[in-house]
C-alpha cells in the first residue's frame, strides 16, 4: 500500500513538471513569436542611400536664444536638405533630451488603410535600431479605434527619413509615429481627434520627455515667384501663430499645423533656424520647387 502511495506521488510529480514544461515552453514559444512578428524597417542610411545632393553649410537665420526650451518642431523629410536636417537635430540635442518622438506624418502613398496609422515597428538606422514606443502605440490604437497599419511605413519617407538623426543624436529615444492624410482640404474631425491625442502626451510634464516632431514640407511644385509667396504666407504663421490662421501654412502636413496650434493655445515662441529650397540647394527644377522651414516652438515665458 505504500509503495502504491510513493508511485502515486511520483507519477504525480511527474505529471506537473510535464505540464509546467509544456507552459514554459508554450509561453517562451509566444514571447519567441512576438518578437520575430515586430517589423524592422530600411532606412535610407540603412541601405546606403547618399544621393542627397550638394553637401552646403547652412547659416542659421535665427538662432534660439538662452534658455530656450522647444517641446514641438517642423523639420523637412526631403534628403535633398540633409545638412540642414542633420543641424536642427544637433541643435535641439545641445537644448534638451527626448524621450519619445511623437512624429507626425502625411501618409504620401495613400498606402494608410486607417484614418491614423501606426506601427509597433523598429527602424534601422545604418548604426543601430530606433524603436517604438510600443506601450504608448497600442495606447495610441486603443484611443483612435485602430489596428497598427504597419505596411505604411515600409514606405513612408515621411517618417524613416529621421531616424538615422534620431539615433546619432538621441541615442536612447524611442518614436511614435502616426501617418495619416495630410494635404488640402483638412479633415477637420481627424485633425481635431489627433490634436485631443496629442493633448494627453504634451501637459507640463509631458513637454519635459516628448517632442512633437512635425514632418512637412512646404509650398510645392511652383516656380520662384510663387513659391516665395506662398512662403511668405506660412512666414506669418509661423511668427504668430497667435495672430495669423495656421490655415496660412502651406505645407503637405496640415493636420500637423492644427495640432500645433492646438496645443500652442496662443502662446508659442518660435524661432526659424533656417528657410531655404530645393531651388536654392540643387540650382535645378526651377518651376517645380519645394520649400523648407525648419523651426523649433517652445512656451512664452
Amino acid at each position: 500500500m505504500l509503495k502504491l502511495k510513493h508511485k502515486s506521488f511520483a507519477l504525480l510529480l511527474l505529471l506537473i513538471v510535464l505540464v509546467s514544461s509544456s507552459c514554459w515552453k508554450r509561453s517562451e514559444k509566444k514571447s519567441s513569436s512576438e518578437t520575430e512578428n515586430i517589423p524592422v524597417f530600411h532606412t535610407w542610411n540603412s541601405l546606403k542611400e547618399r544621393d542627397y545632393g550638394i553637401p552646403v553649410h547652412p547659416s542659421p537665420e535665427t538662432r534660439p536664444p538662452p534658455g530656450f526650451f522647444p517641446w514641438a518642431g517642423i523639420v523637412s523629410h526631403h534628403l535633398l536638405a540633409h545638412d540642414y536636417i542633420d543641424s536642427w537635430f544637433s541643435r535641439l540635442a545641445d537644448m534638451r533630451e527626448v524621450q519619445i518622438f511623437y512624429i507626425l506624418s502625411p501618409s504620401h502613398f495613400g498606402l494608410s488603410l486607417e484614418p491614423y496609422s501606426l506601427t509597433d515597428g523598429s527602424w534601422d538606422s545604418g548604426f543601430g535600431l530606433v524603436e517604438s514606443d510600443k506601450a504608448k502605440t497600442y495606447k495610441l490604437a486603443n484611443f483612435f479605434n485602430v489596428i497598427l497599419d504597419t505596411k505604411v511605413f515600409e514606405f513612408e519617407h515621411g517618417v524613416s527619413v529621421f531616424m538615422p538623426y534620431i539615433k546619432k543624436y538621441f541615442p536612447k529615444a524611442k518614436v511614435t509615429a502616426i501617418a495619416y492624410g495630410g494635404e488640402s482640404p483638412v479633415n477637420i474631425p481627424i485633425a481635431l481627434l489627433l490634436a485631443e491625442a496629442m493633448e494627453k502626451e504634451f501637459d507640463e510634464n509631458g513637454k519635459q520627455e516628448n517632442f512633437l516632431l512635425i514632418s512637412a514640407d512646404f509650398s510645392h511644385r511652383g516656380n520662384l515667384e510663387q513659391t516665395q509667396k506662398k512662403d511668405e504666407a506660412s512666414r506669418l504663421y509661423l511668427e504668430n501663430s497667435a495672430g495669423a490662421s495656421w490655415n496660412m501654412a502651406n505645407c503637405d502636413n496640415r493636420p500637423g499645423i492644427f495640432v500645433l496650434n492646438q496645443l500652442g493655445k496662443n502662446n508659442l515662441e518660435t524661432v526659424i533656424l533656417y528657410h531655404t529650397n530645393s531651388w536654392e540647394i540643387a540650382n535645378e527644377g526651377a518651376d517645380d520647387i519645394t520649400s523648407y522651414f525648419f523651426v523649433y516652438f517652445a512656451d512664452k515665458n
